[in-house]
């Protein structure tokens, strides 16, 4: 698409011997084979009320300044940095969530060992019960080189000191400190329904890293949300109203903006919807550059530090071969998007604790995409598309909507409180209920396409799942609860 000096799209010029291709013309042949249908009919429209026109042209951008900007500047929609990740490759996260410290261990040495450059440390599947258990899970690893990251849980300040006082016994001096405490209490009340209140911790803990540049205290969460079945929008609002939410609680405790917004990380979820995911993460740093730039905060601290997370959601537990493909479009969208880190769920995440080949077909799924595809030696690859462009700014725009209702209505705590987001998810997820039952979302090898002769996966059982007001909601359950063989019954919670 070629661009003027002020970001307009310039008038495309037909090619030698060519008359110029106009969006009427197109539409009058499309319609000779429609039966009488418009070429309007063949528009669809997302779970956010953004309808996806069937051809995109130049003509989208007619009138509009393009607001995507260059990577790594204000509003940082092509990227938090100029020249995109080091060496040509995202960070690519595992996930340590076996039971036990000894076998947590074994999975992270693994792990690193075969090409993970980062851990995310589950406390609660594993079961931390004192500091010694997070040592015993780290034990040996270098954390002068690998970082590590806690996934937000219940009680999480416990497992945040642990590691903490693991790296000044270890004498990892400060620059060489990577990773996050996982601090999240409004993503922990929505998963597990604990309490919506931040104790003094989250202040302490955050100020105890503020001269630490690679460590994030506090991690805002937005995978419950998604995995429970909210939209894009509704995702991407809800971290919104919860980052705004840590910043009020930290500066309030005496923290500059700085120290604050440095403080701070995001999760979203990244699924199988190619171009919603990756328009979904582009619109996420530019939203929280609005929300920084609003605060006083100046372009070079409103980047925000983004991690993917492929969702538990889209991974099936009947013909389970099929979440490699799954895993591997949503690592691919993630990556596209500009994610800094990425986390693939192994495919057989959804039958139980995964086991070894789980583990390296997740992590090589990741390798394969950076260091054979090299999808990450190109910053923003999707920039200039017309079609991402404008998904990513109407999303943009639906979800800074849904935000400001949320602060107008008292802030995310209250939302949540009062069942508001639960009543939102909830209605969206019906929707999507609808359209998979009537056939119009399917499933492959799960509604449609079967493998009758299928040998079920086994696997030991995973830990709890959590009961709070945003449940995991799989895709494919409702379908798995009618086979026999699964280990789903109509009563199961996913």
């Amino acid at each position: 698409m070629a661009r003027g000096g002020n970001g307009n799209a310039e008038p495309l010029m037909p090619a030698v011997g060519f008359e110029l291709a106009t969006r009427a013309a197109w539409a009058a042949l499309a319609e000779e084979a429609l039966d009488g249908r418009t070429a309007d009919s063949l528009s669809t429209t997302t779970r956010d009320g953004i309808e996806l026109p069937p051809v995109y042209g130049p003509d989208y951008l007619v009138g509009r300044v393009d607001p995507s900007g260059m990577p790594g500047s204000s509003p940082h929609t092509r990227g938090a940095t100029s020249t995109g990740p080091v060496d040509g490759a995202w960070d690519v996260r595992a996930l340590v969530a076996d039971a036990g410290p000894q076998a947590a261990n074994a999975t992270a040495l693994d792990e690193l060992a075969r090409g993970s450059t980062s851990l995310l440390v589950d406390p609660t599947a594993i079961g931390l019960a004192a500091a010694g258990d997070l040592a015993e899970v780290l034990d040996n690893v270098h954390l002068e080189m690998a970082g590590v990251w806690l996934v937000p849980g219940p009680k999480a300040d416990g497992p945040a000191r642990w590691l903490l006082d693991l790296w000044d016994r270890r004498g990892v001096a400060a620059p060489d400190r990577r990773g996050g405490l996982g601090l999240d209490p409004l993503g922990v009340a929505a998963r597990h329904g604990t309490p919506q209140e931040f104790s003094s911790d989250l202040a302490v803990l955050a100020a105890a890293v503020a001269d630490t540049p690679g460590v994030r205290a506090v991690t805002v969460d937005a995978t419950p949300y998604a995995e429970a079945g909210a939209s894009e929008a509704w995702e991407l609002a809800c971290s919104l109203a919860t980052g705004v939410a840590y910043l009020r609680s930290l500066t309030d405790a005496g923290l500059g903006l700085d120290d604050a917004l440095g403080t701070l990380a995001f999760t979203y979820s990244a699924d199988t919807d190619q171009f919603a995911t990756i328009s979904k993460l582009r619109a996420a740093r530019r939203l929280w550059d609005r929300v920084a730039e609003a605060c006083g905060a100046p372009p070079d601290q409103r980047a925000q530090v983004q991690h993917a997370l492929t969702s538990a959601a889209v991974l099936a537990r009947t013909d389970p071969w099929g979440n490699l493909l799954r895993n591997t479009v949503a690592a691919f969208s993630a990556g596209i998007g500009g994610a800094r880190a990425i986390t693939v769920r192994p495919f057989d995440s959804a039958i139980g604790r995964p086991d070894e080949f789980g583990r390296r077909t997740a992590r090589n799924t990741q390798l394969l995409l950076t260091e054979e595809a090299g999808v990450a030696r190109v910053v923003d690859p999707a920039g200039g598309s017309w079609y991402v462009e404008d998904l990513t700014d109407r999303l943009a725009e639906a979800a800074w909507e849904r935000f400001r209702s949320l602060e107008a209505d008292g802030g995310m705590a209250v939302a949540l409180a009062s069942g508001r987001i639960a009543a939102e998810v909830d209605a969206a997820w019906e929707v999507r209920e609808a359209r998979r039952a009537s056939g119009q979302e399917p499933i492959i090898g799960v509604s449609i396409h079967p493998d009758l002769d299928q040998v079920p996966l086994e696997r030991p059982a995973g830990p709890p799942t959590p009961s709070g007001p945003m449940p995991l909601r799989r895709r494919s359950a409702a379908f798995e609860a009618t086979r026999p063989g699964t280990g789903l019954d109509a009563g199961s919670p996913d």
